[in-house]
């Protein structure tokens, strides 16, 4: 360790691999003390420009502050507050364009700038007694200060002393082309410079303390060692980008390299910027707060590159406007030339990490060409990575690959991108990728978050769970060592006696069921069978009374033609009665038996078919009888020729079902025109053969009476009773259709397939005829 730290002092640096040599362009940039520009009108303050969280606001709209004065506060040094950098109204508090290449709002206090500055009471100056490192933390976190390097880490935070400190190096290598601002406070505040490095000194106590600075700034080099102690060092480093990175001034100055996923407070080393110990002096020694900075503006249209005082919220376009070369619509970089980046809008406010702003001539936008894999980046990399691998993980959006190679280990320098005969935007597609990975990193933090707060409560459950078993273990215990208690003592378990009086209740109660909610409802299950079974029994009755009678004015037709034609029947036998008992001819009383034992025959053949509507087809089927038997064979002709159309066309349905339809419509009307002129011609045969039948009648009591012969007169009284029966059956069979037929009009006929009508009607006509036959055979 001795060897070491005598190596430093001796002046001992070392190299770091990679790192490139652009053009510096600062010879024209003037570095006398800077100016304070002109003030604004309008002041627009992030209330977080640090790493870490927002303090909580101490103001509000229309409230007058002053230079200086607190805008938030808080008492963790992660959030270190802001304060009003001039006096003036707070005229809004509402999200504001961003000092960001994505613009992207931040909560913004806007104050409307006075013309006369008013101070704020400051905080006294720290006494030499004061000054523990407990109270410079302290001070320092009042003061708003944050790393001004670039980073903007809250100083407070890093340097509460919490493990021995090695050696503490002050960054004053300001490496990057055009920006001077660290140049210019080297210069000019020298003193406040070195002032502030040994407050630092009594916080970390470091064994050694080293301001390095690059060699092609002799008059800072100069400035420091003039304001200098003996136990400061000042080193001279050689010009080297980005020699004024963390890691790679560790490793030039102390020849330790700093590896992944490591601090430099590791390695017992910490860096601050020379920005940041200028600070420090004037918060401990002045109670100054950090309100203000110096930025270089710089580029080929700034009329007068120089450095300025700018009051922290400052519109870049303020700040910009009247040194510049006439009108320009070019952009603006924030920051320097190889790590800046290009704000979409100049009313972007500036913050404590605030640099440098270079105004440029708009440049031809690059034509980016392919990889040629030439491996200059890989070369340049100051972090000995892989940029040419990462470009392709980070295009192809292969962030685990990314990941492994070490994606996070980029500073984001611009050295690969600076040697890519290519012209490829490189650190443009590493931050993309980062911003990716984080916000990964972030989601699973928060699932892993997540997943220890189930963890937590399923084992709190889970203990709940158990605590109550015990608990109710132990007090069903206690409730059988009182019941066997009582019992010993004859008394009645109280447990036992609420549990009867529950169920005694339940038992009086309606009964109840739990439904799919989990709620206790009324059982009616009872109640509702038997309302079920009075709707079936109902139901029943109704289908009864349906069938007995299915169309209540077909049943009334019906009666009345059986009422009407009983009454026929009775008048025709009485009428024959008489006649039967006024004649004394026994054969003439015989064939009046013979007609009457048919006609009570007929009657019952038919009663059983007219009480329920099916007489009605009984009916039709008679008269299609009829008609087939007085046309049986042309009948066989025409179905057999209608059949075989009807076979060909069965191949298509449609067709089938038009001729079916037509046949039986044609059928119907046939069988209409069939028993009106069936009935008519009844009707005149009746009348002529009971004309013929009564004179007869009366002829055939004449001659029995005058005559005494036996044989002729039997004979001829035999014919007339004969001819007298068959023609009342006939009538009574066209009564009894047409009665049936017409007192249920309403209810239509059942469709039938035309073929087997036809099939039924040839063997009703064959049955017809033997019937006939065997009456024929009867009468002879």
């Amino acid at each position: 360790m001795v060897a070491w730290l005598d190596k430093i002092k001796q002046g001992f640096t070392w190299n770091y691999q990679g790192g490139v040599h652009p053009e510096t362009k600062k010879q024209d940039i003037n570095c006398d003390k800077p100016e304070l520009i002109n003030l604004p009108k309008e002041l627009s303050i992030p209330v977080q420009q640090h790493i870490g969280s927002a303090g909580k606001l101490l103001v509000e709209v229309g409230e007058k502050v002053l230079r200086g004065q607190a805008l938030t506060e808080s008492q963790f040094f992660q959030a270190p507050p802001v304060h009003a950098s001039l006096s003036g109204e707070i005229i809004a508090i509402e999200p504001r364009v961003s000092a960001h290449a994505s613009a992207i709002p931040e909560l913004s206090v806007v104050i409307r700038v006075d013309a006369k500055q008013q101070d704020a009471q400051w905080p006294n100056p720290l006494r030499d007694e004061e000054l523990s490192p407990e109270a410079i933390c302290q001070r320092v976190h009042l003061s708003g200060i944050s790393g001004m390097g670039g980073a903007g880490f809250p100083t407070a935070l890093k340097i509460t002393p919490h493990k021995p400190l090695d050696v503490l190096i002050i960054n004053g290598a300001e490496c990057e082309p055009y920006i001077s601002a660290d140049d210019c406070l080297m210069q000019n505040y020298a003193a406040e410079i070195i002032g502030g490095v040994a407050l630092l000194q009594k916080v970390l106590k470091p064994a050694l303390t080293i301001v390095a600075v690059e060699d092609d700034k002799p008059k800072a080099i100069k400035a420091l060692e003039a304001a200098s102690t003996q136990d400061i060092i000042i080193r001279s480093i050689p010009t080297k980008y980005p020699s004024g990175g963390e890691k790679q001034l560790i490793q030039v100055l102390t020849g330790k390299e700093v590896k992944a996923n490591q601090l430099p407070i590791d390695l017992g080393m910490l860096v601050q910027n020379v920005g940041t110990a200028y600070a420090v002096h004037r918060a401990v020694t002045l109670g100054e707060p950090l309100i203000s900075r110096i930025v270089t503006l710089a580029g080929d249209l700034v009329t007068s590159p120089s450095n300025y005082w700018v009051p922290i919220g400052t519109a870049v376009n303020d700040v910009i406007s009247k040194k510049l070369q006439g009108e320009h619509n070019a952009p603006t970089i924030m920051g320097g030339s190889m790590m800046g980046f290009m704000l979409p809008n100049n009313q972007a406010p500036v913050v404590k990490t605030t640099n440098c702003l270079i105004v440029n001539n708009p440049m031809a936008a690059d034509n980016e060409s392919p990889c040629i894999r030439c491996g200059e980046c890989a070369q340049a990399c100051p972090m000995g990575l892989l940029p040419q691998q990462l470009y392709w993980y980070a295009k192809g959006d292969e962030l685990n690959k990314a990941r492994n190679f070490n994606m996070m280990d980029c500073i984001e320098c611009g050295a690969c991108a600076f040697v890519c005969p290519s012209e490829i935007s490189l650190v443009q597609h590493y931050r993309t990728a980062k911003a990716k990975i984080r916000s990964e990193d972030l989601a699973q933090k928060e699932a892993d978050i997540a997943k220890q707060r189930f963890d937590a409560r399923q084992a709190r459950l889970e203990k709940d769970k158990l605590e109550r078993k015990a608990k109710h273990q132990q007090a069903a215990l206690r409730r059988q060592a009182q019941a066997e208690d009582s019992a010993k003592q004859n008394k009645p378990d109280p447990v036992a006696a609420a549990l009867a009086r529950v169920k005694n209740k339940q038992a009086g109660s309606p009964a109840a069921k739990q439904d799919e909610t989990g709620e206790w409802v009324p059982d009616n299950q009872a109640a509702i069978a038997a309302r079920e079974a009075l709707k079936a029994e109902r139901r029943a009755k109704r289908d009864d009374e349906s069938k007995t009678s299915p169309n209540p004015a077909v049943a009334a037709a019906i009666a009345r033609a059986k009422a009407k034609k009983q009454q026929g029947q009775e008048s025709e036998t009485t009428a024959v009665e008489g006649e039967g008992s006024k004649s004394s001819n026994p054969a003439v009383a015989a064939a009046i038996a013979r007609a009457k034992a048919k006609k009570a025959e007929a009657q019952q053949q038919t009663e059983p078919t007219t009480a329920t509507n099916p007489a009605v087809a009984a009916a039709v089927a008679r008269a299609k009888a009829k008609k087939q038997a007085s046309q049986e064979a042309s009948t066989d002709q025409t179905g057999d020729s209608l059949n075989k159309p009807a076979a060909k066309s069965s191949a298509n349905p449609a067709v089938a079902a038009a001729i079916a339809r037509a046949k039986a419509k044609k059928a119907a009307l046939a069988e209409s025109e069939e028993v009106n002129e069936l009935a008519s011609k009844t009707n005149n045969k009746d009348d002529e053969a009971f004309e013929s039948t009564s004179a007869g009648g009366e002829a055939v009591q004449q001659n029995t009476l005058s005559d005494g012969s036996a044989n002729a007169s039997d004979s001829k009284s035999k014919a007339i009773a004969a001819a007298v029966a068959k023609a009342k059956a006939q009538k009574a069979n066209i009564a009894d259709t047409v009665a049936d037929t017409n007192s249920s009009p309403e209810k239509p006929a059942k469709k039938v397939n035309p073929a087997v009508a036809a099939a039924v009607a040839r063997a009703k006509a064959k049955k017809l005829a033997e019937q006939q036959r065997e009456e024929k055979d009867t009468n002879e």
